[in-house]
């Protein structure tokens, strides 16, 4: 009867058109109140207790920093170098634009940042050089996935907070499958300006090359930066010297550590974050800090009281007794993502689903590191899906396109997308392997 309770009132409130974070948080504490299946005390309790968490405090600093990035300077330097790297190509531009979605995601964690940061100079770029608008469109939108699969990742934050699951290997495990859904986004995007008949941009010279790639160098050694930072040197010694190698800071610490970079580079190196534009990137980014924290919030709720109530390891049990193979669950997952993906952004629907799906998964010895990467190329394709992809509102913004015209500009490389999620899905070692040399 409880959990008829619970779901009833929040399928009635995301009909009726509720926030889902309001809808999470309210039909839990409805159910509670006319159940008492827990003291109501608890509620308060526990959102202290998941707020009240030190891997969780990596969000808004990734958050800030990939706006920083923005104001001052780096994504502009970021994408001159990927023009260098690949411009010269028939399709260059539009590659371009996925390179430069690759440098950006290496240090930004977020899809959404992404997109409006590549796309709000590589949209009117495209334009400008002969390629059609919605070719601009696609191609944004679905390279700005790539934020969320190449470490560091806000979602891969949050599974590895729900699953307990080691951050920086869930990092390692989505760097593979990033680089490969990249290259295969490039190949479409060459592909694609071939059918429209794209001529090559006009080739820098050698100069202007030289100082693209000079005043790069801040922006490029960012990733390398967060990357030593986290998985740390190697343990070597020459003669008596030593060292002794391992970690230097957490992910956690990491995340501050690249706003603070981002924010000196953009002060001191390229002078473009000025005091006043620093404040209205806090002005902007703090309302977006706020929305996770209240979904995180939430769906913490949520999970909770269905741990309660048994669900998660009922669910496990259920498919355990069923002798369902792993390659049929994970399609069943994929199925229930993608409905999922429709009507709901990456962060609950992480927060909602793997409390229940995660114990099932490893019930049937799936691989923690595998499963992830599963979630998030689901959750990348749902920000490219109607009604609620969160990364074709944020085109459709910048490009000034109707959601309806996005929608078929997108659909070409959403295809990429699909191929990605099954490649990933059934070819496990692509996800596994850089994880396991750390064994």
């Amino acid at each position: 009867m409880t959990l008829i309770i619970l779901f009833t009132a929040f399928f009635v409130m995301l009909i009726i058109g509720v926030p889902v974070a309001v809808s999470l948080g309210g039909s839990m504490v409805l159910a509670v109140l006319v159940s008492g299946a827990i003291p109501p005390a608890i509620i308060g309790q526990k959102i202290y207790s998941s707020l009240d968490n030190f891997i969780l405090m990596a969000v808004p600093f990734f958050f800030l920093a990939a706006a920083l990035m923005e104001t001052g300077g780096i994504v502009r330097h970021l994408i001159n170098v990927a023009n260098i790297v690949v411009g010269r190509f028939r399709g260059g531009l539009g590659m371009t634009t996925i390179l430069a979605c690759i440098f950006f995601a290496a240090i930004s964690g977020s899809s959404p940042a992404t997109v409006a940061a590549v796309g709000g100079i590589m949209i009117p770029a495209l334009v400008k050089h002969g390629y059609p608008l919605a070719y601009g469109v696609g191609a944004v939108a679905a390279a700005g996935g790539l934020g969320i699969l190449i470490p560091p990742s806000i979602p891969l934050i949050l599974y590895g907070l729900v699953t307990e699951t080691s951050i920086p290997r869930l990092f390692l495990a989505g760097l593979l499958p990033g680089f490969i859904y990249g290259a295969l986004l490039m190949l479409a995007a060459r592909f694609m300006a071939i059918r429209f008949d794209v001529q090559p941009v006009e080739i820098a010279s050698r100069i202007e090359k030289m100082r693209s790639i000079r005043l790069a160098v801040p922006a490029l050694l960012l990733p390398i930066f967060l990357m030593v930072g986290i998985y740390g040197f190697p343990a070597f010694s020459i003669g008596d010297f030593r060292v002794r190698g391992g970690a230097i800071f957490t992910p956690t610490e990491a995340a501050l550590m690249l706003a603070f970079a981002a924010l000196l580079i953009g002060v001191f190196i390229y002078r473009q974050t000025t005091i006043r534009n620093f404040f209205e990137t806090l002005t902007a980014v703090i309302p977006r800090i706020g929305m996770v924290f209240w979904i995180v919030t939430n769906a913490i709720l949520f999970g909770f009281f269905l741990a309660q109530q048994g669900v998660p390891t009922a669910f496990a049990n259920w498919l355990v007794s069923m002798d369902m193979q792993p390659w049929m669950f994970l399609l069943l997952v994929n199925l229930a993502l993608l409905v999922a993906g429709l009507f709901m952004d990456g962060v609950p629907v992480i927060l909602i689903f793997m409390p229940v799906l995660f114990p099932a998964a490893m019930a049937l010895g799936i691989d923690p590191l595998h499963f992830a990467v599963i979630v998030i190329v689901n959750i990348e394709l749902g920000l490219l899906t109607p009604p609620i992809g969160i990364n074709l509102f944020v085109v459709s913004t910048i490009a000034r396109m109707p959601l309806h015209q996005v929608y078929r500009a997108v659909l070409p490389w959403m295809c990429v997308t699909a191929t990605v999620l099954v490649l990933v899905t059934y070819v496990p070692i692509i996800s596994t392997f850089l994880p396991s040399l750390l064994d």
